[in-house]
């Protein structure tokens, strides 16, 4: 394999740290000399141009220590943290959404309707080409977007639908946990975590899959 995409799944992280400051990735490093060598995160406009973005390398070490203490205080406050999160996404009611779409659908039905009553209009000389072509225009402009607006709500359900799945899936971990985790694990990290947010060489920011965003420090 040839080019960046070699690399795209090669190590836990990569692809999944992102800089606050410009927006662009960060690249796998190894920093220092003999046997202070030590593996750093980059952000990969810093590294082309460090006047363009200010943001300084943090240590993969650093991110390790900073995932497990976040995990564990999602283990140790799993009754106080996930379980209210996950009964407020099971009340919330959906019935608004769904009334919603159906309402659109009438929309949309009404919108052919009249699409084909011009049509039968304009087949029997009753309306002007012109006249005609500017109906039909308008009414094809309001399909499309009472269309758009009806897969905008079906795309909302759908994210709460799956931020709910995902909140499960946290909840059954960190209950079954027997206790807290020591050291980083690669197979936690990449079943819960969407990406890291860098803020600075002190503090970032775990994206979860399940919607939540946990900032935590850095320790050098």
């Amino acid at each position: 394999m040839k080019g960046s995409s070699k690399y795209q799944k090669r190590y836990p992280f990569s692809g999944k740290i992102r800089c606050a400051e410009c927006g662009s990735s960060f690249k796998r490093r190894i920093h220092g000399s003999g046997n202070r060598k030590y593996i750093a995160w980059c952000c990969t406009k810093h590294i082309k141009d460090a006047s363009s973005c200010s943001m300084k390398f943090v240590r993969e070490d650093a991110i390790h220590q900073a995932f497990v203490v976040m995990i564990n205080k999602l283990i140790f406050g799993h009754k106080f943290i996930l379980r209210p999160l996950l009964q407020s996404l099971k009340k919330t009611n959906y019935s608004d959404n769904i009334t919603k779409i159906q309402e659109m659908e009438t929309k949309i039905k009404e919108n052919t309707e009249r699409v084909q009553v011009i049509m039968g209009l304009m087949a029997k000389g009753y309306l002007e080409p012109a006249l005609f072509n500017t109906q039909k225009n308008e009414l094809l402009k309001e399909a499309a977007i009472l269309k758009e607006q009806k897969e905008a709500i079906k795309r909302a359900i759908d994210g709460s639908q799956t931020i709910l799945v995902e909140v499960e899936k946290l909840l059954k971990f960190a209950t079954k946990a027997d206790k807290q985790i020591d050291v980083f694990e690669s197979e936690i990290f990449e079943d819960f975590i969407e990406e890291i947010i860098v803020f600075s060489q002190e503090e970032i920011s775990f994206k979860m899959k399940c919607g939540l965003n946990l900032r935590e420090r850095l320790v050098k």
